[in-house]
C-alpha cells in the first residue's frame, strides 16, 4: 500500500492533506454477501442535463389589462420547454437486508433545471402601438430537493443497480414584463412559491475504489399546480379614472427529466461482519508514536506589479474619447502553519496590499492612492480519520480599503480583465465552510466543501436623484458628475459549493476544481438594486516535467455568469435582457528551463475571451466583451533554499467586441449604434516578487 506523496505537487489548501486509504477491496474482504459492500453511508456530487417543462394557466380573464379593466382579455396560458445543464449534491445511507439486496434512504439537491425567459404567448399589447412592445414571461425553477427511498440489487461487490422514489419539492419563480421600445417596462411582476411533488428514478453504480463509486441515474420529477399571484403597480385609465391593473393570477405546474453522472464517497461501513478499515487503523496506530510532537512553518510573499495601457475609454466604456492609464499594486501575503501529525493541521493566511492607480482619459482623469481590503483565513484539517479528512474553515474580508470614491475618483476602478485589482473595498464579510477530503489512491485526492457568506454593508458614492427635479436657485446648478452622495450598499449573502481533485502520474501533475456561487439581492439605501446571476467556474492545470531542467505547465479555466435580475420600471426585479451575463475562457501555456541550479527561465502565452458584456451588480461596474492575447517571460533566482526572487514582464493586445445595437440619440430623427463600439489597445505589465519561507 502506498502513501500520498505530499512533496510531488503543490495542491490547493483544501487538498494538501490527502489521507492514506486502501484501494478497492477484493470480494473476500467482505464476510457477507455482495450487498454488504454497499452497506454504508455516503455523500457526493452530480452533474448532468435536465429536460424541463412548465405550463401557466391564467385564472383571471384579464391578467395583463392591456386595453383596460373593463375589456376582458381571455389568455389561455403559456408553455415553457428547456434543456439545460445542472449540478447537485446528495447524501444517504444503504443497509443490506439479504446477500444481494439492500434498502436505502437519500436526500438530494439540484440546481436550476429551468430558467426559460424567451418571449412567450400570453401578452396582448395594443396592435395600434408603434414601435411594438416587447413581451417576456419567465419560469425559473431555482432549485429542487428530494427525499427518496431506494431498493438496490448488488450482483457483485463492484456493481449496484437500484430503483428509487419519494417526495420532491421545487422552488419556482415566475415573472413577466411588457416593455415599449426605447422605454422602461409599463408593468412587471415577480412571484416565488414552493411546489410539492414526487419523483421516481433508477440508476447504476460502479466501485472505482474502495471508498469511491461512480454512476449514472435517471429521475423524473412532477410538481403540482400552485397559484402564483403577481401584483403590479400599473394603472389603466377607464375614462378619466385611474384604476389599478388586475393581478397576474396563474396556476403553475412543472415536470423534469434528468440524467446525471454521479460520484459518491463512502464512509465507514456498518452491518458488515468484517471491518475493511481494521488493518489500516492498526498500521496507523503503530506509526503514531514515532511521529514528532508538532511542526511549525511560516512564509511571506511580497510582490510589486505595474501595468499600463493606452487607447482605452476608461471606466466609462461609452465615452467618445480615448486615453491611457496605469496601476501599481503591491500585494503581501503572510502564512503560518502548524501540523500535529495524525491529529490536525492548521493553516492561517493574511493578504493585504496597496494600490496606486491613475486614469487619464478626457472627462475621467482621476487618481487612487491607498490600501485595499485585507483577506484573512483559518483552515483546519482533521488528520485522525482513516478514510476521509474533514475540513473546517473560515475566511474574512476586512474593510481596510476604500469603497467610497467620490467625484471623478470613481473612474479609477479598473477593468478586472486587465489588472489584478479592479476595485479597492467592500464591507466586512465572513465565510464559514465545511467539507471533507478523500484519498482515492496513493496519488489522487478529492475534496468537496460548501459555505455561506454573510456580506456586510459598505458606503459607495452616488448621486441624489431627487436633486435633478429640484435644482438649487441660480446660479447654482446640479452637477451629476460630482457623485458625492454617500449611499449605503447592502450586498446579498452568497452560498458556495466547491470541489477539487489532484493527481500525480509519474512526472505529470493534474489539478482540477469546480465552484458554484449563488446570491440574494443587493440593496442601495434599503431599496433592492438587483441580484447577481448564479456563477459557475471550472479550472484545470497540467504540469509535466521532461527532465531535471525542462518542464511545461498549461491551464484552462471557464467562468459563466447567468443574467442578473434588475429593478423593473415598477419596482420589482426583472431579468436583464442585455449586458449582464457572459462566458469567460482563460488559457495559458508556460515552458520553463533551469539554466543553472539557482536560475529558472520561462516564457508564456495566455488568452482571455469574454463572449458578452457583463455588469457587476455589487460594484455597479460595466465590463465589456473582449479578447486578450498576452506574451511574456520570467526569471526566478533562488537566493537560498528558503528564499527566491522572480521578475516578470509581458505585453497584451486587447480587442473589445461590439456591444448591442442601441438608441444613441433620441432625435428627432433617432440615431442608433453599437454601444460600446469595437476598440483595440495595448497593455504592458511587469512585476517583481520575493518569496521567503521560515
Amino acid at each position: 500500500m502506498g502513501r500520498w506523496n505530499f512533496r510531488q505537487v503543490n495542491l490547493l489548501p483544501a487538498v494538501i492533506a490527502a489521507t492514506e486509504i486502501l484501494v478497492k477491496m477484493t470480494p473476500e474482504a467482505y464476510a457477507g454477501g455482495p450487498a454488504d459492500a454497499w452497506s454504508r453511508c455516503y455523500a457526493g456530487g452530480q452533474a448532468g442535463v435536465a429536460a424541463s417543462a412548465s405550463h401557466w394557466n391564467y385564472t383571471n380573464s384579464n391578467p395583463y389589462s392591456a386595453t383596460g379593466n373593463t375589456t376582458p382579455i381571455v389568455v389561455p396560458g403559456a408553455d415553457f420547454n428547456q434543456t439545460r445543464g445542472l449540478i447537485g449534491l446528495q447524501a444517504g445511507c444503504n443497509k443490506a437486508v439479504a446477500d444481494h439486496w439492500l434498502l436505502g434512504l437519500e436526500g438530494s439537491w439540484s440546481s436550476n433545471p429551468m430558467n426559460d425567459h424567451n418571449p412567450k404567448p400570453g401578452f396582448f399589447p395594443d396592435p395600434t402601438v408603434f414601435p411594438p412592445e416587447k413581451e417576456v414571461v419567465t419560469t425559473n425553477i431555482q432549485s429542487v430537493v428530494a427525499l427518496t427511498g431506494k431498493l438496490g440489487f448488488a450482483p457483485s461487490t463492484d456493481w449496484l443497480v437500484y430503483g428509487k422514489g419519494g417526495y420532491a419539492a421545487a422552488r419556482i419563480e415566475t415573472s413577466g414584463t411588457v416593455t415599449p421600445a426605447f422605454s422602461s417596462p409599463v408593468f412587471d411582476f415577480n412571484t416565488v412559491a414552493w411546489h410539492s411533488g414526487w419523483t421516481v428514478g433508477a440508476g447504476a453504480e460502479y466501485r472505482l475504489f474502495r471508498n469511491v463509486t461512480i454512476g449514472v441515474e435517471y429521475d423524473y420529477y412532477r410538481f403540482a399546480n400552485v397559484t402564483h399571484s403577481g401584483n403590479t403597480a400599473a394603472e389603466d385609465f377607464v375614462g378619466v379614472v385611474a384604476t389599478p391593473a388586475n393581478p397576474v393570477d396563474h396556476r403553475v405546474n412543472a415536470d423534469a427529466h434528468t440524467v446525471m453522472a454521479r460520484v459518491n464517497f463512502g464512509f465507514d461501513p456498518f452491518g458488515s461482519t468484517a471491518d475493511p478499515n481494521a488493518a489500516n487503523a492498526r498500521a496507523l496506530g503503530a506509526q503514531a508514536s514515532a511521529e514528532p510532537a508538532g511542526q511549525y512553518s511560516a512564509f511571506n510573499t511580497t510582490e510589486t506589479k505595474y501595468s499600463s495601457w493606452t487607447g482605452t475609454r476608461g471606466a466609462n466604456v461609452f465615452a467618445p474619447d480615448r486615453g491611457s492609464g496605469y496601476q501599481a499594486y503591491t500585494p503581501t501575503t503572510f502564512g503560518f502553519d502548524y501540523v500535529l501529525p495524525d491529529q490536525y493541521k492548521v493553516e492561517t493566511r493574511v493578504k493585504g496590499g496597496y494600490v496606486y492607480a491613475s486614469q487619464n482619459t478626457a472627462g475621467q482623469s482621476a487618481l487612487y492612492n491607498g490600501p485595499i481590503d485585507t483577506q484573512a483565513s483559518v483552515n483546519l484539517t482533521l488528520l485522525d480519520f482513516e478514510t476521509i479528512r474533514p475540513l473546517l474553515g473560515v475566511s474574512m474580508n476586512l474593510p481596510t480599503g476604500n469603497s467610497y470614491l467620490p467625484g471623478n475618483q470613481r473612474f479609477t476602478r479598473m477593468d478586472p480583465d486587465l489588472v489584478d485589482v479592479g476595485s479597492y473595498g467592500v464591507g466586512f464579510n465572513i465565510n464559514p465552510t465545511a467539507g471533507f477530503i478523500v484519498g482515492l489512491n496513493e496519488s489522487t485526492a478529492v475534496s468537496i466543501s460548501a459555505g455561506y457568506t454573510w456580506q456586510g454593508d459598505f458606503t459607495k458614492e452616488g448621486i441624489n436623484i431627487s436633486e435633478i427635479g429640484n435644482p438649487a436657485p441660480p446660479p447654482a446648478t446640479f452637477d451629476i458628475s460630482t457623485f458625492d452622495l454617500k449611499q449605503r450598499i447592502s450586498p446579498g449573502n452568497a452560498y458556495t459549493v466547491n470541489s477539487n481533485i489532484s493527481s500525480t502520474i509519474d512526472n505529470l501533475v493534474l489539478i482540477g476544481s469546480f465552484a458554484y456561487i449563488g446570491s440574494s439581492h443587493t440593496s442601495i439605501d434599503g431599496v433592492s438594486s438587483g441580484r447577481a446571476g448564479a456563477k459557475f467556474t471550472a479550472n484545470g492545470t497540467a504540469k509535466y516535467r521532461f527532465d531535471d531542467r525542462t518542464a511545461l505547465a498549461t491551464s484552462l479555466s471557464w467562468a459563466f455568469s447567468e443574467k442578473n435580475d434588475i429593478p423593473g420600471g415598477l419596482g420589482s426585479l426583472v431579468l436583464e435582457p442585455l449586458n449582464s451575463n457572459s462566458n469567460v475562457f482563460i488559457g495559458s501555456v508556460e515552458p520553463s528551463y533551469m539554466l543553472t541550479d539557482k536560475l529558472r527561465l520561462a516564457t508564456n502565452y495566455s488568452f482571455l475571451y469574454r463572449d458578452h458584456n457583463y455588469y457587476d451588480v455589487l460594484q455597479q461596474q460595466f465590463i465589456p466583451a473582449k479578447q486578450k492575447h498576452l506574451v511574456g517571460a520570467s526569471a526566478t533566482y533562488a537566493i537560498t533554499d528558503a528564499a527566491s526572487v522572480t521578475l516578470r514582464g509581458s505585453r497584451a493586445w486587447v480587442e473589445q467586441e461590439d456591444g448591442p445595437f442601441l438608441l444613441t440619440e433620441a432625435g428627432p430623427p433617432p440615431a442608433f449604434g453599437f454601444q460600446p463600439p469595437t476598440l483595440k489597445y495595448d497593455v504592458w505589465a511587469t512585476s517583481l516578487s520575493i518569496n521567503a519561507r521560515f
